[in-house]
C-alpha cells in the first residue's frame, strides 16, 4: 500500500486539480527551478509548476480533472480512465489531461498506451518532468534500464535538484556498473 501511495505521489496524483501549460509564468518558474539551491526549494517550484499545469478557464474541464484524480486516488482506475478519455477528446491541448491518462494506463499495466499519452503530453509541454519521469518508470517495468536512466537524467536536466530522479539515477548507475 505504501509503495502505491509513493508511486501515486511521484506521478503527481495528489496535486490539486484543475492545467495550463501555456502560462506565461512557467518560463520564469522553470528558470528558477534550474537555479534551485536545494531539493526543498525545487519541490516548492515544482509544486508551483504543477499548479500552473492544472489551471483551466474551462470550469467543466477542471471538474472532470478533479473527479478523475479523485477516482485515481481511490483506486477506481476505470472510472478515471473514462473521465480522462472524455477530457482529452474535448480538450486535446490539455497536456495534464494526457499526462493523467498516461498515469492511469501505467497503473493498469498498459505501458504502450501510457507511452503514447506521454508522447502527446511532451508534444504539448516538452518540459513536463512528471511525464518524463513516467517514461523512466515504464522503462524500469520493461527492464530497459538504459532507457530508464536516460529518462531520469532528462528530469535532472529540467529539475537538477529533483530527489526522486537523483535517487533513480544513482540506483541505476550502481546497478549498471561503470560505463566503458
Amino acid at each position: 500500500m505504501i509503495k502505491r501511495l509513493v508511486l501515486l505521489a511521484a506521478l503527481g496524483v495528489f496535486q490539486p486539480a484543475i492545467a495550463d501549460q501555456n502560462s506565461t509564468e512557467l518560463t520564469e518558474l522553470f528558470g528558477k527551478l534550474q537555479e534551485a539551491e536545494s531539493p526543498q526549494q525545487a519541490v516548492v517550484l515544482e509544486t508551483e509548476i504543477w499548479k500552473k499545469w492544472y489551471e483551466r478557464e474551462d470550469e467543466e474541464g477542471g471538474k472532470s480533472m478533479t473527479n478523475a484524480i479523485a477516482a485515481m486516488g481511490s483506486g477506481r482506475y476505470t472510472v478515471a480512465l473514462a473521465l480522462l478519455d472524455e477530457l482529452v477528446t474535448s480538450e486535446s491541448d490539455f497536456a495534464e489531461a494526457w499526462n493523467r491518462r498516461a498515469t492511469v494506463h501505467f497503473l493498469l499495466g498498459n505501458y504502450k498506451q501510457a507511452l503514447a499519452d506521454i508522447e502527446k503530453t511532451l508534444t504539448l509541454e516538452p518540459r513536463h518532468f512528471g511525464a518524463i519521469s513516467g517514461i523512466g518508470m515504464i522503462m524500469l517495468k520493461l527492464g530497459e534500464t538504459d532507457k530508464a536512466l536516460h529518462a531520469f537524467e532528462r528530469v535532472l536536466d529540467i529539475s537538477p535538484k529533483n530527489v526522486g530522479a537523483s535517487k533513480s539515477v544513482k540506483q541505476l548507475e550502481s546497478k549498471m556498473g561503470p560505463s566503458i
